[in-house]
């Protein structure tokens, strides 16, 4: 099972609300080029041989595309997502997602990848694309599912061998952000001291109505595709309204990175 980076005070993967409020504006990483959810031009086919060889897999829909530099050699790759459905997703075969990378030079990397169970499976999962590890390369990042309120965020990296999914602790990493008037998630990625971060932001107004409990994790890169927890810190704000919301919203319930 994947590591779930969801701060107790504010995960909302189960949580429902009847008067939920519209999330703050996201600022995802613009894509050179995404494309939309397109119909497989040749139908079913199955994964071909490649650098990183898996076990075959049928790919059904082309979900989308980005064109970028994933592997720092100063020229664009081609990033594409499909459904792959495969038996032994350990989330229901119906999950199953493939990313494959083609380099510049015609090289195939693939990826099999879990999203989650229920999910639509013709939804794009690329968000955007950015330098989230401080490598120089591009990283993909993308949606892997979607609680009450909250959508699940992962990385996908090129390590110079492989397409790797973000670790953590040896398992996939996974971050939310979204939320509802009660509580919120937010992902960000920032460089404190030239060094790269990715912070998770949690908050919750459950145990005051005026005041809001914030945890907040830093994760440190141990290595292009590997996290690793480097601080934790607990802080209080207070509201002077029953129920207010802290003035930074984006803060707290948003997604930035890029």
């Amino acid at each position: 099972m994947p590591v779930v980076v969801a701060l107790l005070l504010a995960s909302c993967a189960t949580a429902v609300t009847t008067n939920p409020t519209p999330s703050p504006p996201i600022n995802p990483s613009a894509t050179p080029e995404v494309a939309p959810s397109l119909p497989s031009p040749t139908g079913s086919v199955v994964v071909a041989p490649s650098e990183t060889p898996h076990a075959a897999l049928l790919l059904t829909d082309r979900l989308g595309s980005a064109r970028s530099d994933f592997d720092c050699d100063g020229l664009p790759d081609l990033l594409e997502f499909f459904n792959a459905p495969r038996p032994g997703s350990y989330v229901g075969r119906e999950a199953g997602k493939l990313a494959r990378l083609t380099r510049s030079w015609g090289a195939i990397v693939d990826l099999p990848f879990d999203g989650m169970p229920g999910d639509d499976p013709v939804r794009n999962p690329l968000i955007g694309v950015a330098d989230v590890n401080g490598d120089g390369c591009d990283d993909a990042i993308i949606d892997v599912g979607h609680g009450a309120s909250t959508t699940w965020t992962t990385f996908l990296v090129f390590d110079g061998n492989e397409l790797r999914q973000v670790e953590e602790d040896g398992k996939p990493v996974t971050f939310l952000f979204g939320g509802s008037v009660r509580h919120g998630n937010a992902i960000e990625c920032r460089r404190t001291k030239d060094a790269a971060e990715i912070v998770a932001r949690a908050v919750s107004d459950y145990t005051s109505d005026f005041q809001w409990e914030e945890v907040e994790d830093v994760h440190h890169w141990s290595s292009k595709f590997q996290l690793v927890l480097w601080s934790t810190t607990q802080t209080v704000i207070a509201v002077s309204i029953r129920y207010a919301m802290p003035a930074d919203q984006e803060r707290y319930w948003g997604f930035s990175c890029g």
